[in-house]
């Protein structure tokens, strides 16, 4: 008889995919003409890795798959590329982060995270997630520990999963169905949590698949001064998809649970309170369908005015070859000839156009003009102003997906990371002057920068302005903090922290710099002193030497010639 607690996950899974249901009709239509090889569908057997079968049969024209394509690569390379950095680490108290030591910190940690994140498979995984997101609407890359690696990634594609929100929108609970090998579930979880018939399985044939359920979700009741796996805030129950009845090994594969929530849910665009999101190739649907009828009406206008259907006499029966280059015989006392069955004169040229027409309005429904702004403009005069507001007029359209996926995805995965180095000692003592202190998440990546020229640029525009304005009216530079306006300048171009001198630094580099400069002052005084007082002595007069008189004069002539 299954326990409580595994008749208790069944009934939360089953419930979770029931309120799921409504959306994959859609889901499958976007898999067969969009990204056929996305999406987990059907029975356990369906989703059996390494199937191999062919999928697609309903795409003639691929403009929508290789749109997703450059969608997906467009959002990697301008939210987490791996060739740049894309975040930083800042303090609330801005003051207190002006202080050497802390931010040496936040950078050593910074890069201790940055390069968990690069030898995990994180770059891999995460571009299959930019292709779920940009064709479904939703996406789930799972975030698991590994002892190997540090950090391990799985995207997960549609139909694996189902999800539940919080009272905030929140994704917070998910259920996920994977088909796992009779070996892999054993070295996983144990041969002695395995069900009787799944063990008959593992002797007869390992490799062979079973289906398991993974639920994660908050856990309602814990000691909060407990610290295992059973008092963790969230649980992870897993288990056997096929009930296999009473006896050993007939409950739950494994119970524990995750500091972090290990799920990183991302909703393109939430309408009310879905639970799922909507997509640009949900929005692009009608056009690619649209699009794959005109290509079959034009592949059979091409095919009836090459190969037309023909008018043949009876003669000709069983005895005319059509091919290129064939020889038929006909007697030329027979009045009847071979011709079309009727003409055809289709305007493929202006079909071509209308086709070009909708390829062009699934790109852009796909961001790709945003992408590949420039691959398409023949222009070599475009100036760097064009570039800005171009840049920043089609950022206007993505800006809202940008915010939903930095909330959503990048502040819990820098968050589980910050958490899992931290559990296994890979970062370095905290100073003692961020006990208590909150820290930020800061996002320098291409498209967060682009959103943020537009400050960029009215803070050069006004320090420009103030410069011309000096030259009447010296006096207005004092109304401008230049120190103020290179720290917001670094911030928005995100420069590592390292770079740019603390308050402290400052006034200690401008205080040495003055000091410096009086001493060399004094230095060259004394040398025009000494300069002069040479130039004196040479000089003889009528009363004497010159620096005689000089010192007589000064009532010092007494006390010269006692010194000598």
């Amino acid at each position: 008889m299954e326990s409580t607690r595994l008749k208790m996950a069944r009934e939360t899974v089953a419930f979770l995919e029931s309120r799921r249901s409504g959306w994959e009709p859609l889901w499958r239509d976007i898999a067969e003409y969009v990204v056929p090889y996305k999406g987990r569908f059907g029975s356990a057997s369906s989703r059996e890795p390494d199937r191999g079968e062919r999928r697609g049969a309903r795409i003639i024209d691929s403009t929508a798959t290789r749109a997703v394509r450059v969608l997906a690569a467009g959002m990697q390379g301008g939210l987490t590329s791996p060739a740049r950095p894309w975040f930083r680490l800042r303090l609330a108290d801005r003051d207190l982060m002006e202080f050497g030591p802390v931010r040496v910190w936040l950078d050593d940690v910074e890069g201790r995270v940055y390069n968990a994140l690069a030898r995990s498979n994180f770059y891999q995984s995460i571009h299959g997630m930019y292709t779920e997101l940009g064709a479904f609407g939703s996406a789930d890359l799972y975030h698991a520990h590994d002892a190997e690696r540090g950090m391990n990634f799985s995207c997960l594609s549609c139909g694996e999963y189902a999800w539940a929100a919080n009272a905030h929108g929140r994704v917070d609970t998910v259920a996920r169905r994977s088909v796992m090998t009779a070996r892999q579930v054993a070295e996983r979880y144990g041969e002695q949590a395995m069900s009787a018939a799944a063990r008959r399985m593992l002797r007869k044939e390992p490799y062979g698949f079973m289906e398991v359920v993974h639920l994660v979700m908050p856990r309602r009741e814990r000691d909060v001064a407990k610290r295992d796996r059973l008092n963790m805030p969230w649980a992870s129950v897993v288990f056997e998809a096929a009930r296999t009845g009473d006896g050993p090994g007939a409950d739950l594969l494994h119970e524990g649970g995750y500091e972090e929530f290990p799920h990183l849910c991302a909703r393109w665009d939430v309408n009310g309170s879905d639970v799922y999101g909507r997509s640009p190739g949900m929005d692009a649907l009608p056009d690619v369908k649209m699009l794959q009828e005109m290509a079959k009406s034009q592949l059979l206008a091409v095919h009836k005015v090459v190969n037309p259907p023909m008018r043949v006499p009876t003669g000709y029966k069983q005895r005319l070859n059509l091919i290129p280059g064939a020889q038929n015989y006909v007697n030329p006392n027979q009045p009847d000839a071979l011709a079309p069955l009727y003409q055809i004169n289709p305007d493929i040229q202006a079909v071509s156009y209308k086709i070009d027409d909708v390829r062009r309005a699934i790109r852009e429904g796909f961001f790709n003009d945003l992408f590949l702004m420039f691959a398409g403009d023949a222009r070599s005069n475009v100036t760097a102003a064009e570039v800005m507001e171009r840049s920043q007029e089609k950022l206007l359209m993505l800006g809202p997906v940008i915010e939903r996926y930095q909330t959503e995805i990048l502040d819990p995965l820098i968050s589980r990371s910050f958490g899992i180095l931290s559990r296994a000692g890979a970062l370095p003592p905290v100073p003692p002057e961020l006990a208590g202190e909150e820290m930020n998440i800061e996002y320098v990546s291409v498209l967060a920068q682009a959103q943020k020229q537009s400050a960029g640029h009215a803070i050069r525009q006004l320090a420009g302005d103030v410069e011309r304005m000096a030259a009447v009216a010296p006096q207005v530079l004092d109304k401008l903090d230049f120190d103020q306006c290179v720290d917001q300048l670094a911030a928005i171009a995100g420069a590592p922290a390292r770079i740019i001198r603390s308050a402290d630094e400052v006034r200690g580099v401008r205080e040495a710099r003055e000091a410096a400069q009086l001493e060399r002052a004094q230095e060259e005084q004394m040398l025009r002193l000494v300069r002069g007082a040479k130039e004196l002595s040479g000089v003889e007069t009528e009363q004497g030497n010159a620096v005689d008189i000089v010192l007589r004069q000064a009532g010092l002539a007494a006390r010269r010639g006692e010194g000598a």
